[in-house]
């Protein structure tokens, strides 16, 4: 697993074990961790994301005022992971308006981009498992 600096290695591992406390470690709340781990803002307001002790997340925090352009894509990313989520309120979830920021196209341009992959490895392992090169055209072929 890549992590951008000690930090974001330090904060999922940690996380992680508050995680394990309350027996919510699996594939949704490990990429939810590894994702929002990856940025400064994102990991000092991660109780303002994401409640540890209810396993929700808090998707009114998008618009919050300590949000960069950089740090809402980084949100949006691992609310995505966590529950294909494409809402940038409660208010908006409830009147089914989806937010055209979670297009692919929108968060995958920042720097960050290269790190999204891994947190989409953690959410999906059985579809993203390397495919050895022998194997490769015959499952292209499928």
């Amino acid at each position: 697993m890549n992590f951008i600096n000690n930090e974001h290695e330090l904060f999922f591992i940690n996380t992680l074990r508050k995680l394990q406390e309350q027996k919510q470690v699996d594939v949704y709340s490990a990429s939810l961790t590894y994702t929002l781990g990856m940025c400064e803002e994102t990991r000092k307001n991660f109780k303002n994301i994401f409640d540890i002790e209810k396993g929700e997340i808090n998707m009114d925090s998008i618009m919050a005022p300590w949000q960069t352009d950089t740090s809402a894509k980084v949100t949006r990313m691992a609310f995505s992971l966590w529950n294909n989520c494409m809402y940038d309120s409660e208010q908006d979830a409830e009147i089914k308006k989806s937010s055209k920021n979670y297009n692919v196209g929108e968060i995958f341009s920042c720097s960050y981009a290269p790190y999204f992959y891994e947190g989409i490895k953690i959410r999906y392992p059985e579809y993203t498992k390397e495919i050895p090169n022998d194997k490769k055209n015959k499952e292209i072929e499928k």
